[in-house]
């Protein structure tokens, strides 16, 4: 017998209307500890799917009703723009979205099933971002950073531009040729910085690229001046970072910014063959390709041993095992 757990449909009070799923275990607790889960990038709604295509991942739902299974609650919401949210999504900046978490814990901290005193942010790729920023605004009790803990979006971006260039450096036949006759990698990141520069010099949310594309000028602004590790030097709760070995999205290196600079305890974890989206990836990732192992992924757990080290520091979290800063 599986634990018994409720999926309430709830709105958000932010500067637009948000919906989002809180999920509550059936607990003895008359208060129970809660996790607030912030999605990383693009238009994936509260349960990390697509509105359409093949991008149905479940990754939120799926770890969101793990965790009623160890006496957790959890919110999740659709992102302004996405779902079922109000809001424009390509005008919306970092600062919106992190109002947009602090009225969420907001939310969590009034409910009468959740103890205030036992807040957990958990942030997905972009979500580390957006929940290392929140602290700062809305101090809470933990946090957990899967994919992404202590790197910024410029220097994640620049870093898979890299892992791209590299890959193509190498290719062979035709494409291999033009590439080395033609120089078009140093012509792709100059263009790339190019693209940047017009981004950040704008004060416009949306600004049209070469006259076409429009690109969100705001939130690439917002992302580019925030220094990550200022946000980081103001968390004084307890940290979970968990990346894994095959994610070439955002870096191990930038997680070593965390013990270095959190003032709360803190622990780091690689686990091997985890991609980016926390699933097992036994063979190499290209960044050419990526999308469609993603896919191929789709339907499979998450990965057992992030499962294991997300149960453990959890519980112990919930023991009231760590020492946090200011704290005798």
């Amino acid at each position: 017998m599986g634990i018994h757990v409720e999926n309430q449909q709830v709105v958000i009070k932010s500067d637009v209307l948000l919906k989002g799923t809180l999920t509550l275990p059936s607990s003895k607790e008359d208060l129970l500890p809660a996790i607030l889960i912030l999605a990383g990038s693009g238009k994936l709604n509260r349960d990390a799917n697509a509105e359409k295509g093949k991008f149905q991942f479940n990754i939120y739902k799926e770890l969101a009703e793990h965790f009623s299974t160890i006496g957790f609650a959890t919110l999740r919401y659709d992102k302004r723009g996405v779902g079922e949210s109000e809001g424009n999504f390509e005008k919306t900046g970092l600062w919106d979205a992190v109002t947009d978490a602090a009225n969420a814990l907001e939310f969590m901290a009034s409910h009468p099933n959740i103890d205030p005193r036992r807040l957990i942010v958990m942030g997905h790729s972009e979500g580390c971002i957006v929940g290392t920023a929140l602290y700062a605004k809305r101090p809470f009790h933990g946090l957990v950073l899967l994919s992404g803990g202590g790197g910024g979006l410029r220097e994640s971006l620049d870093l898979q531009r890299q892992h791209l260039y590299s890959e193509l450096k190498h290719a062979k036949g035709l494409q291999g040729f033009i590439i080395r006759k033609f120089n078009t990698l140093d012509k792709s990141e100059k263009q790339a910085q190019a693209t940047y520069r017009k981004l950040t010099a704008s004060n416009k949310d949306v600004v049209r690229i070469a006259g076409l594309v429009k690109m969100p000028a705001k939130y690439f602004r917002e992302h580019f001046d925030f220094d990550i590790v200022e946000g980081l030097q103001q968390i004084a709760c307890p940290v979970l970072a968990i990346n894994g070995s095959k994610d070439f999205q955002s870096s191990v290196e930038f997680a070593k910014r965390i013990p270095e600079n959190v003032q709360g305890p803190s622990k780091c974890v690689v686990v091997e063959n985890m991609d980016h989206g926390l699933k097992e990836q036994l063979t190499p990732l290209s960044p050419s390709t990526y999308k469609k192992d993603y896919i191929k992924r789709i339907g499979k757990p998450i990965h057992e041993e992030a499962i294991k080290h997300l149960d453990a520091w959890l519980t112990e979290w919930k023991e009231g095992s760590f020492q946090v800063a200011g704290e005798k």
